[in-house]
Formats: structure tokens, sequence, C-alpha cells
């Protein structure tokens, strides 16, 4: 809602696309301290939808190494 926060003093700071993507994706929930880290806890769906290829069948992991 207009604040400020510096996310490079944190345990995720953002970089990428995570740059400009608002607040309010991540922390809808209005869960800002302890939020997981890994890709899979908000991309989960992202995997279970790539389609060229398959993440999940071709055994991609999901840490997006």
């Amino acid at each position: 809602m207009g604040g400020t926060f510096n996310h490079s003093t944190t345990q995720f700071p953002l970089t990428g696309a995570h740059t400009t993507t608002a607040c309010s994706a991540c922390h809808a929930d209005g869960v800002y301290n302890g939020k997981p880290t890994t890709c899979v806890s908000c991309h989960q769906t992202d995997y279970n939808n790539t389609a060229t290829p398959k993440h999940s069948s071709a055994g991609f992991p999901t840490d997006c190494q």
C-alpha cells in the first residue's frame, strides 16, 4: 500500500523478475516474517503446468537450478 521495504536486508533479497513484482503477489496472506524462500513454495503451479518438457515427468528438480 505504498510502503517501502529494503528486501536486500532479508534472507530473500529480490532479484530478476522479483524486483518488479508487487508485494501483494507474495504477501497477500498478510505473512511477512517467516515466508518460505524456496522457488517451489510460490511456483509449484508453474512447475506442474510446464509442458515443454513436463518438468515432473522429466524429473526436473524443484529448486530451479
